[in-house]
């Protein structure tokens, strides 16, 4: 049987229901006005801080100063403090290089190692077609000066990086030592190669300096030469690499992976701080596979997309891992241009592996086969440095142990 519900009593019940809505309304609202209350106290705190600075700067100091240079400096300032090398700011040349290098522009067309016993810089390859190349410069060559900064222990790691990134079309004059005769050249910058390739026997090797636009095309060509050479092992040497993005190491890692869609995920994807998905990268159907196994090295100077590459053939059981502990910086970046040219670089998600694994915060990945490169030990760029790698020599016996 139906009852009747009076007129006062509905009217009392929707009065509680409108109180309790406002009640909790008011609740979640107000914690949400403290929050930002809370952010916005901490910025007026940041801008008020930095304008007495400016002011008291402005009114006292004895000297002349550049508006543009405090921004800049300011600027760097500002995302040094957010204690993430994935974060930072570029002038408006510094972007302009940074554009250029992901471009796979502005070098001569070199590899290059210090040797410590000569203290000298030697090329250890100079590719077909570059600007290296039309300048004669010759594998074995002793770098002495790069536009007359003379090369030492201290500065050799720049001086080989003057040689793989710069303005393209601009000149570096090259003063080098061959058989006793010292001889300078200019070069044109416009050449750069970030993938190298060398065999012993049936096992191959490459390494890959940096993940840029034309590294996937380099990758696959050098993968075709090996194959055409019949070798069935592969030794991927992912040490000291850190530059380029992750969309161009994904791209490489495709080359070698198998679908995604096989079980039903992406192969990896970026995750933001508030636990939505921002992108998600992908892999097609094929995967270029070595009957022999593949052995990828890392250091700990291996992070960024050289990481994703490592951990993704982990993950899906295509390669062991040797070497070091990785840096654990696998996260995204974003670009953001503002007005006067310059940039910021800002890490925005972490990057989650298709096995649910994550390096990030100085977690690295942790090898399947630890080998600590011995004091003594040079890092090699191609199997012709085997006797003085103590990592590669690891690697290589391994291969050469399961063949025999």
């Amino acid at each position: 049987m139906n009852k009747r519900i009076s007129l006062g009593l509905t009217v009392a019940l929707i009065l509680l229901s409108i109180t309790a809505t406002f009640a909790i309304t008011m609740t979640v609202s107000q914690n949400i006005y403290n929050g930002l209350i809370s952010k916005l106290s901490n910025r007026f705190e940041l801008y008020e801080g930095i304008s007495a600075i400016d002011n008291f700067v402005r009114t006292n100091f004895y000297g002349e100063f550049d508006d543009d240079s405090l921004f800049a400096r300011s600027a760097e300032g500002y995302m040094k403090g957010l204690k993430d090398s994935g974060s930072y700011y570029m002038t408006a040349q510094d972007y302009i290089e940074y554009t250029r290098r992901l471009k796979g522009e502005g070098g001569i067309g070199v590899a290059a190692q210090y040797d410590s016993e000569k203290g000298k810089v030697v090329i250890t390859e100079v590719y077909s077609g570059s600007s290296a190349e039309n300048a004669e410069l010759k594998k074995g060559d002793a770098i002495i000066s790069v536009n007359d900064e003379a090369v030492s222990v201290s500065n050799a790691a720049s001086v080989i990086e003057s040689l793989q990134i710069g303005r393209r079309f601009e000149s570096v004059n090259i003063t080098y030592e061959r058989g006793g005769t010292t001889k300078t050249v200019s070069v044109m910058r416009g050449y750069t190669k970030t993938v190298t390739s060398s065999y012993m026997g049936g096992v191959g090797y490459i390494r890959i300096s940096g993940f840029y636009e034309n590294t996937a095309s380099q990758f696959q060509a050098e993968i075709d030469s090996l194959n055409a050479q019949g070798v069935t092992s592969l030794i991927l040497d992912l040490r000291n690499c850190k530059d380029g993005t992750m969309d161009y190491a994904s791209a490489v890692a495709d080359i070698l992976l198998p679908s995604g869609a096989e079980s039903a995920t992406a192969v990896a994807s970026a995750i933001k701080s508030d636990g939505s998905v921002y992108k998600n990268f992908t892999s097609d159907a094929s995967a270029i596979t070595f009957p022999g196994g593949i052995i990828v090295l890392v250091n700990g100077s291996t992070s960024g997309g050289a990481e994703l590459l490592a951990a993704q053939l982990k993950a899906f059981s295509k390669a062991v891992i040797s070497g070091s502990t990785t840096a654990g910086q696998m996260t995204l970046q974003e670009i953001y241009t503002l007005e006067d040219g310059s940039a910021i670089s800002l890490t925005i998600a972490k990057i989650v592996c298709y096995s649910g694994a994550e390096y990030y915060g100085g977690n690295g990945i942790e090898p399947d086969m630890p080998v600590e490169f011995t004091a003594g030990s040079t890092l090699a760029t191609s199997l012709e440095g085997l006797a003085t790698d103590s990592q590669l020599q690891a690697a290589y016996a391994k291969f050469v142990q399961t063949a025999a």
